[in-house]
C-alpha cells in the first residue's frame, strides 16, 4: 500500500493518532519515556531493509524513539491550523528505507498540548498505534517479552500443506469478488494529493444510542459492520460516479493478544471483505441481515485464517505483485469502496499522559486514490470518534459533508 501511495503523488502509508492534553507537557519527561521505549522495544528504531527478494526491519542502532516539538501561534482558527501541521507532517515525504517507523509530534500551545504519534502503515494497524501510546505513556514497569505471539502459535500449529491451502482459499475467495465490480466515491481528477481530515464526535447519550443499535443489527461482535454498512447507505445517498454494482469493503479480525507487550511490528491481524449489491444497501433491514450472514460465513470457513499466509508470503512479493493480489481486480480497479477500520474502546484508556488529563482522541490516515476516502472509527470516554480522512483535491468537501450527514443519521437509526 505504501508503494502505491507514493506512486499517486503521496507520502506514503503514514497514520496518526492524535491526544488532545490538558495542559503544557514537560518535554523532558517526554523525551526519557522515549528513550525508555526505544530501550524496551529497539525495533521500533529500526529501518525496513531489503535483502534478496525479502523486506524485513533491522536496527538501525538509534537510542531513543524519535520526538519532535512545536508551538505553534495560532490566531483564528487554532484547530485548522494545527491539523494542517499534523497532515503536513503525514504527508513530508522520505524513502521507506530511512523512514522512521514511528515518530513522537508534540503541538504545545498556552493552556493545552497535542501529541501526533506518526507511524508507517507497515509498523502496526491503530489499535497497534494506541498500545504504542500506552506502553510510552503509561506502563510503569516493563516486563519481559513473552514468547509467541498469537500469530506465532497458529503458524507453527498448520503444516506445510495447510499452508498452502489456505493460500489457494484466499486467492479463491479474491478471485470470486472480481465477479462485481466495487462501486467508487465520486472523485475528481487532481495531480496534487493532499491530504483532508474531517472529525465528527459523539456524545456519550448518542454513542450509548448508536452502539446498541449495532448490536441489534449486526451482533455483538460485528460492530464493525454497522459502520460499515451506514457508511455505504451514506456513499449511496450522497452520490458516487454510478459506476459499480456493489460495495466491498475490508475489515480487520484482531487476533492481538489484549494490552499485549509486543505492540512494535506484530500486527497480529488478518482480514476479510464485506460486499452488499446496491439493490442491498437501499434497505437498512436487508442489508445487515446480509451483512451479519455474511461475516458469519466468512469466520466458519475462516477466511480470516486463510489471508494469514498470503500476507506473510508478502515480504518476498515484488511490491507491485502483492499490491495487486490484495487491492486491485485484474483490470485494475480498486477493490475497495471506501477504507475502513474500527479500534473500538482505547486500551488501557488513558485518564491522563505523563501526568496530563486526556481530553479526546482522533486519527489520520493516508489513502489511495481511489477510493480517496478512508474512515476510523474510535471510542474514547465512552464517546464515538468518527475521522473522514480523504483527498482534499479529488473529494468534494461538500459531498464529504453530505455523506457525513447521512452517516450520523444512518448510525442512530
Amino acid at each position: 500500500m505504501d508503494h502505491e501511495i507514493r506512486a499517486s503523488g503521496r507520502a506514503g502509508n503514514n497514520c496518526g493518532i492524535v491526544l488532545e492534553l490538558d495542559g503544557v507537557l514537560d518535554e523532558s519527561l517526554v523525551r526519557q519515556k522515549c528513550q525508555n521505549f526505544a530501550e524496551r522495544f529497539p525495533r521500533s528504531v529500526a529501518r525496513l531493509v531489503r535483502k534478496g527478494r525479502q523486506y524485513y526491519w533491522e536496527d538501525s542502532g538509534q537510542a531513543e524513539l524519535p520526538v519532535f516539538f512545536y508551538r505553534l501561534d495560532m490566531p483564528g482558527n487554532p484547530e485548522y491550523i494545527r491539523n494542517e501541521k499534523f497532515l503536513d507532517i503525514l504527508n513530508t515525504p522520505v524513502s521507506p528505507f530511512e523512514i522512521a517507523p514511528i515518530e513522537l509530534h508534540v503541538v504545545i500551545e498556552a493552556q493545552q498540548s497535542f501529541v501526533l504519534l506518526r507511524w508507517f502503515h507497515p509498523v502496526c494497524d491503530a489499535k497497534g498505534a494506541e498500545l504504542v501510546l500506552h506502553h510510552i505513556f503509561k506502563a510503569e514497569k516493563l516486563l519481559p517479552a513473552p514468547g509467541d505471539t498469537i500469530l506465532d502459535s497458529m503458524f507453527k500449529k498448520w503444516s506445510f500443506w495447510g499452508k498452502i491451502k489456505l493460500t489457494w482459499q484466499a486467492v479463491s475467495m479474491i478471485r470470486n469478488m472480481e465477479k462485481i465490480p466495487s462501486v467508487l466515491p465520486l472523485t475528481k481528477p487532481d495531480a496534487i494529493k493532499k491530504p483532508a481530515l474531517k472529525c465528527v464526535q459523539l456524545s456519550k447519550e448518542e454513542s450509548d444510542r448508536v452502539l446498541a443499535s449495532a448490536i441489534k443489527n449486526t451482533g455483538m461482535t460485528g460492530i464493525s459492520l454497522y459502520f460499515i454498512g451506514c457508511m455505504m447507505r451514506a456513499v449511496e445517498q450522497a452520490g458516487n460516479d454510478g459506476k459499480g454494482d456493489a460495495y466491498c469493503v475490508p475489515y480487520a479480525v484482531n487476533y492481538r493478544r489484549s494490552k499485549s507487550l509486543l505492540p512494535v511490528f506484530g500486527n497480529q491481524i488478518s482480514f476479510v471483505f464485506t460486499q452488499a449489491d446496491r439493490q442491498l444497501v437501499q434497505s437498512r433491514e436487508r442489508l445487515f441481515s446480509h451483512l451479519r450472514e455474511q461475516h458469519k460465513q466468512s469466520i466458519r470457513q475462516k477466511q480470516d485464517h486463510a489471508m494469514l499466509p498470503l500476507l506473510w508470503l508478502g515480504s518476498w512479493l515484488p511490491l507491485q505483485k502483492h499490491g495487486a493480489i490484495i487491492r486491485n481486480s485484474p483490470g485494475g480497479r480498486e477493490r475497495s469502496s471506501f477504507w475502513f477500520s474500527y479500534t473500538g474502546d482505547m486500551e488501557s484508556e488513558p485518564v491522563d499522559m505523563a501526568g496530563l488529563p486526556v481530553n479526546n482522541i482522533y486519527y489520520l490516515c493516508q489513502v489511495t486514490s481511489p477510493p480517496a476516502v478512508g474512515v476510523l472509527v474510535g471510542k474514547f470516554r465512552g464517546k464515538l470518534t468518527l475521522s473522514f480522512n480523504y483527498i482534499k483535491t479529488e473529494i468534494d468537501s461538500a459531498w464529504i459533508d453530505a455523506v457525513i450527514q447521512v452517516m450520523i443519521k444512518e448510525l442512530k437509526e
